[in-house]
């Protein structure tokens, strides 16, 4: 269906490995459960919404940001930042702005890079920084020691999948579309266009859909959200208004 090469796959989980220290990765991962545990975490996902969504809930992402964990799913970083908003945490296979996730990073930044049989060479860009503390590394086949299989597909089911093993206590969707077009912030050759998704690209989104359905079963002591303004809701993830929204954050803030 998707032609993956599980082959591939594993030769690039070693090349990232190889490049990764043990120490570095260790204390990053302590970092980023002390970020993620009982908050309420906000994945931004690029799809077509994104720079609507972020307008919308700017005022409240900014009156609340010390109760909210700001993640960015790969694209997303470079509108995140154009807004001015500071990311957390990104998860990214590399496909969006690279120079994005750069900005990012040395603004403090944990980054989650994924590794497959397809993206080495962009790997190989980022290859000065993997060292780094702040950076830690995942994978879709056997882990290593330093690159984890945390479940997942695609970046956007990854980081929820993150967020849950890092025992979040909410997880709000934006910008998870999932619909027949694909937003702008995805790939840099975009010309900063909305495009079609491609017939590959259309099953990559059912699969990752599926395995946000799952969540609420696999860790049911986390609450799941979807703020959708547009494209297909998720079975099992209830939409969530921007009064129900500031309604969550206000209870939070109470507590």
């Amino acid at each position: 269906m998707l032609s993956i090469d599980a082959k591939t796959d594993l030769i690039a989980t070693h090349v990232l490995h190889s490049r990764l220290t043990y120490q570095t990765v260790r204390k990053t991962f302590r970092k980023l459960k002390l970020i993620i545990k009982h908050k309420i975490v906000l994945l931004f996902g690029p799809g077509p919404s994104l720079e609507s969504s972020i307008e919308l809930l700017f005022n409240l992402v900014k009156n609340f940001r010390r109760e909210v964990v700001i993640v960015a799913v790969d694209g997303a970083t470079k509108a995140l930042l154009k807004f001015g908003i500071d990311i957390d945490v990104i998860i990214t296979d590399l496909d969006g702005s690279i120079a994005a996730i750069r900005k990012s990073f040395e603004n403090g930044s944990i980054v989650v890079v994924h590794t497959h049989g397809d993206n080495i060479s962009k790997i190989n860009e980022i290859t000065d920084i993997i060292p780094k503390e702040g950076i830690i590394g995942t994978t879709q086949t056997k882990e290593t020691f330093k690159v984890k299989n945390l479940g997942g597909f695609t970046d956007g089911d990854r980081a929820a999948y993150l967020a849950a093993n890092m025992q979040a206590e909410i997880v709000v969707l934006i910008g998870y579309d999932f619909g027949e077009i694909v937003g702008k912030f995805s790939k840099p050759e975009s010309k900063n266009k909305d495009f079609q998704a491609s017939e590959r690209k259309l099953i990559k989104f059912t699969i990752a859909k599926n395995l946000l359905s799952q969540l609420p079963n696999l860790f049911s002591s986390i609450k799941y959200y979807n703020f959708l303004i547009q494209g297909e809701e998720i079975e099992n993830i209830p939409k969530i208004t921007l009064s129900g929204f500031e309604e969550l954050l206000n209870q939070k803030n109470t507590k």
